[in-house]
């Protein structure tokens, strides 16, 4: 009677054991990884005040444009009164006396401002009306600029720092788009991060929740075994033990699931998200030839390089334009008139015109302008090496992404087998501990194989996903949709 009992005890172990594995990682819902980041990801919070922040730049740009269009203004000022008493001097014969000050003056006019790119220049015209209304002499007065034309401009140099600051943000708006993609891609790159740490969460989860089971199990069985004498009460506290050890492992797996399902949650702006193990999904491997031509074609880094050229180029030539002779020319043509009606303000206008110009003449100070020429010269060739180092780190690190995302997936493959693999065994190890075929120690010893492979195969994931991300990124290209970024985000 008592083996009857001992083998119906035993094949009810095997079956739940078993069973074990066919239950389990059934949650309501489930995301998974392409949609997180393919969507999600890109409605998060950080991705719309990236995407505010681009529109921004795409207005500075348009406002750089238009500042090249003629600007018109008008000004008004209905009311400037004013009744005090001030001292003047007589011109007669030099006494000072006061007089009363009664009066309001109210002024008008409309102005028109054209820049001239080619030559740093300025164009204006511009036509006023002032109206004096005199309360203690009770006479009213105007005074009027029909129309008056000016021009001014600085000598020497405004005609090629244009150019240069026009080359800038010319160069500054053509990578506006390619920068936008890269942050996006870089919210991605984060998001897979938090992913990957929510994904580590629920596998340790799970994996630890089935040993606690089989291990709980597995100890009223040994409990039976040490009844009849199969085995030692030593085999039975060892089981023990690791019953107790799984279920603090999977307390604090299921704590930990939690919180990095929040922070996954809070960085996507939703309330619930349940993660799931991709499936491999993405290119079996990338050539170095194709990586490197998006690379070189969409990454706003060879941009940011030339910006940074301009940039030197410019601060050089404003320190030796500091330095030299220069000046400021300012032309100006109109007609005015004064009269106490309106219709005669406009009458018989008087022509005025104005030529001013000035120098600006360095002659000695103490050698500061020379050192100063002499530290942009330095900033220049400094900028010129840098910039070349960074061009070859780049390249190495561009590379160095490819050979790790093709070393990944070999990984991959090889983690995924292993990890099938020792779970195959640890069932096969429970029957046949069940059955008193093996000892205590080569059950702990396959269980801590699964866990170990466990391990691995998330790592093989997250190490793929990560350099196939990093990449992408570099590259603004989709090698999966073979499409480039600004296609998919814009």
């Amino acid at each position: 009677m008592i083996r009857k009992i001992y083998i119906f005890a035993v094949m009810v172990t095997i079956f739940c054991c078993v069973s074990i594995y066919a239950l389990g990682q059934k949650s309501a819902e489930s995301i998974t990884l392409d949609e997180v980041l393919n969507v999600l990801s890109l409605q998060s919070p950080a991705a719309q005040i990236e995407k505010l922040n681009f529109q921004t730049e795409i207005l500075k740009f348009e406002n750089y444009k238009k500042s090249f269009l003629p600007a018109l203004s008008f000004n008004f000022n209905p009311i400037n009164f004013n009744r005090s008493l001030r001292l003047l001097q007589q011109p007669s014969d030099g006494s000072y006396s006061y007089v009363e000050d009664y009066s309001n003056n109210s002024t008008a006019g409309v102005s028109i401002h054209q820049k001239v790119g080619a030559t740093g220049g300025e164009f204006n015209f511009s036509s006023n009306i002032n109206y004096l209304n005199e309360f203690s002499r009770k006479r009213n007065s105007f005074s009027t600029t029909p129309f008056s034309i000016g021009y001014s401009q600085q000598l020497w140099g405004g005609g090629k720092q244009y150019r240069l600051e026009k080359e800038i943000e010319f160069a500054k708006n053509k990578i506006v788009i390619q920068q936008y993609c890269s942050k996006l891609s870089q919210i991605q790159q984060q998001v897979l991060e938090l992913y990957m740490e929510a994904l580590l969460g629920k596998m340790e989860q799970e994996l630890a929740l089935k040993t606690f089971q089989n291990n709980d199990t597995l100890l009223r069985l040994a409990r039976i075994k040490l009844n009849n004498g199969h085995i030692t009460e030593y085999d039975v506290k060892q089981i023990e033990l690791q019953t107790l050890k799984a279920q603090y492992t999977y307390e604090n797996a299921r704590q930990n699931y939690i919180e990095v399902q929040a922070k996954l949650a809070v960085f996507l702006g939703i309330k619930e998200i349940e993660v799931e193990v991709p499936a491999f999904d993405i290119p079996l491997t990338i050539e170095t030839s194709t990586a490197m031509f998006y690379v070189e074609q969409n990454n706003p880094f060879t941009k940011q390089l030339e910006i940074q050229k301009f940039e030197s180029e410019r601060s050089l030539f404003m320190a030796k334009l500091n330095n030299r002779f220069n000046g400021r020319i300012s032309l100006n043509y109109g007609v005015n008139q004064y009269a106490e009606t309106l219709a005669e303000a406009y009458r018989n206008a008087n022509a005025h015109q104005s030529v001013n110009i000035g120098f600006q003449i360095p002659i000695f100070q103490w050698g500061i302008n020379k050192n100063n020429i002499q530290i942009a010269e330095n900033s220049f060739e400094v900028s010129k090496i840098e910039q070349e180092r960074k061009v070859r780190e780049f390249e190495i690190e561009v590379k160095e992404k490819i050979n790790s995302y093709n070393y990944s997936v070999i990984l991959w493959s090889n983690a995924e087998k292993t990890f099938k693999l020792s779970q195959d065994q640890y069932k096969l190890v429970i029957q046949k501990f069940s059955l008193g075929r093996v000892s205590v120690y080569e059950l702990i010893t396959a269980q801590n194989e699964q866990n170990n492979a466990m391990q691995r195969y998330y790592s093989a994931i997250k190490d793929t996903y990560n350099s196939y991300f990093a990449l992408r990124s570099m590259a603004l290209y989709d090698f999966k949709e073979n499409v480039e970024l600004e296609k998919l985000f814009m």
